[in-house]
């Protein structure tokens, strides 16, 4: 009786494993980008709150806030530089951990003190998680799926604008008294430990980056095509943020929505923001060129017909939908786009790119304030339609470039 040959899988079968084997760390890294994520969002919900309890006014409250984004700013280059010596998962993981701790510890901070400290702590994990896992995700994809990779990962963040700031409001108004600003801290807390051992368990060990020194990592923003990819990330999301900070104040005043309407149209504008962070790196797979362009263009359409449109309440929600879908669409193609400019350097590359996300939103939350001092929701208005203009000029010239040579016509 013959001995029956063992079969091999059959390519179909070795295809979804090689999938499972991609996407599982993907996802937990997402998980992770979620769990900080939600640290931005949620305390925007929480600022009249925090301001009772602890005694501040809500201006000054409002600087947690700012303080996160000059961490995370920060943080990306200067501690990505730091650990790039060390192996990518254990650099994730304490990242988790140390956030966590901060929040805890945040949950129970007794001064604003305190709590602006455990700020500066958890946005510069913020940004050096953002800056190695954004490098692991690039490294991590399938051939030719470096976009969508890239695009998962963002995606825990995308989500995270979608939910953050009203799951954290559903906390809040949960509890009694006023101190229910400290129940979404302590989640974010135990999220982030879920997170950092949902890494732990799914994400392969990912070897040191070649050690380099400080002057060498920031030695990527002489390559043009790297520093000019890097700028229209922060004109791009500085136009994005003009206009997006002051959206409630648009909603109210002209298409007048008022209470659950607004939080509609906050909660459609961050789920169309997951849909285009998929479109985006599906898209920039395919044709990463195109996608870039296309996606400034549209984002640049629909704040011209935001603004237009906005007393007609239908017409500005469907606007704002669209403008968003666009929006997120160019996180991710940008994204894969500067890591292959950046040769042997991406990872330093996306770690500055992640930088210049958090200086948009700096840079347009302030120059929104001063426009709309001097001219209103109009002054808002042209002024992130400038900035996003001057943001697809950026990107014309950036889809010229290849990987190691000059402009193409």
């Amino acid at each position: 009786m013959s001995r029956r040959r063992k079969e091999s899988p059959s390519p179909a079968r070795a295809a979804s494993a090689a999938a499972s084997r991609t996407w599982t760390p993907l996802l937990a890294l997402a998980l992770g980008a979620f769990a900080i994520g939600c640290t931005e969002f949620v305390v925007v919900g929480l600022l009249p709150q925090i301001s009772v309890d602890l005694g501040v006014p809500e201006g000054a409250v409002g600087q947690l806030v700012t303080i996160n984004a000059v961490a995370v700013a920060l943080g990306a280059p200067l501690l990505g530089a730091a650990m790039a010596r060390y192996a990518g998962r254990p650099v994730l993981v304490a990242s988790l951990l140390v956030f966590g701790a901060a929040h805890a510890v945040a949950a129970a901070a007794p001064t604003f003190a305190v709590l602006l400290a455990t700020r500066l702590v958890t946005g510069a994990c913020f940004g050096l998680y953002l800056a190695v896992g954004f490098g692991a995700a690039a490294r991590l994809a399938a051939p030719g799926a470096r976009a969508r990779a890239l695009a998962v990962f963002q995606g825990g963040i995308t989500t995270a604008t979608a939910l953050g700031s009203p799951l954290g409001m559903l906390l809040e108004r949960g509890s009694d008294g006023t101190e229910g600003w400290r129940l979404p801290f302590l989640a974010i807390a135990v999220l982030s430990g879920l997170a950092a051992l949902a890494v732990l368990l799914a994400v392969p060990g990912l070897a040191p980056l070649r050690d380099q020194s400080l002057r060498e990592r920031f030695a990527v923003l002489a390559r043009k095509p790297v520093a000019l990819g890097i700028t229209a990330v922060a004109v791009f999301w500085a136009g994005t943020f003009c206009a997006f900070t002051y959206l409630l104040p648009l909603l109210r005043e002209e298409a007048g929505l008022e209470g659950l309407s607004v939080v509609g149209v906050l909660l459609l504008a961050g789920v169309l923001g997951v849909a285009g962070n998929a479109v985006g790196g599906r898209g920039a797979d395919r044709a990463p060129g195109a996608t870039l362009v296309a996606a400034v263009a549209a984002a640049l359409a629909g704040l011209v017909l935001l603004f237009a449109t906005a007393s007609f309440a239908v017409a500005a929600v469907a606007v704002v939908g669209l403008w968003q879908l666009a929006a997120w669409s160019f996180v991710p193609a940008v994204q894969a786009r500067i890591y292959e400019l950046g040769g042997d350097a991406g990872d330093a590359a996306v770690s500055f790119s992640v930088a210049a996300f958090n200086a948009g939103i700096v840079l347009g939350a302030g120059l929104g304030g001063i426009a709309l001092e001097t001219a209103g929701l109009a002054g808002v208005g042209l002024s992130a339609s400038v900035l996003t203009g001057l943001a697809l000029v950026l990107t014309v010239l950036l889809v010229r470039f290849r990987p190691g040579e000059g402009p193409h016509a």
